[in-house]
């Protein structure tokens, strides 16, 4: 028995050993590669692109493209969690588009989204 609660405290330690933590997000790193990690998940470059689409931005600061980057992601978050809670609700594993449609209905933050999957 105290074989088994010295190789849990072993396993916990070995794991806490292993987590970085990188501004609010933790990244564990499992023997591989000290690669630095990235500062965002979707690329800068796609965005500033996106954003200059709109004809009324002319010039986007590396902080604005940032900021609304850390925005969307935030967003994409946001929603998926509460798309995949209906999922596992109906004992799915993967999310469908009812889950993202029940999701925007349910909450007021996602308002704005309102029949924008319909067809």
């Amino acid at each position: 028995m105290a074989d088994d609660e010295t190789r849990e405290v072993e396993a916990m330690e070995t794991s806490q050993e292993n987590e970085t933590n990188v501004g609010t997000e933790t990244v564990v790193n499992n023997g591989e590669s000290d690669k630095p990690t990235r500062p965002t998940r979707f690329p800068l470059t796609r965005v500033k692109h996106m954003m200059k689409l709109d004809p009324d931005v002319t010039l986007a600061s590396q902080e604005s493209v940032y900021l609304i980057t850390k925005a969307t992601e935030m967003f994409v978050e946001n929603l998926s969690k509460y798309a995949h809670n209906y999922t596992t609700q109906g004992k799915r594993k993967t999310i469908q588009r009812r889950d993202v449609d029940s999701s925007i209905q349910a909450l007021d933050e996602f308002a704005f989204l309102e029949g924008t999957l319909d067809e």
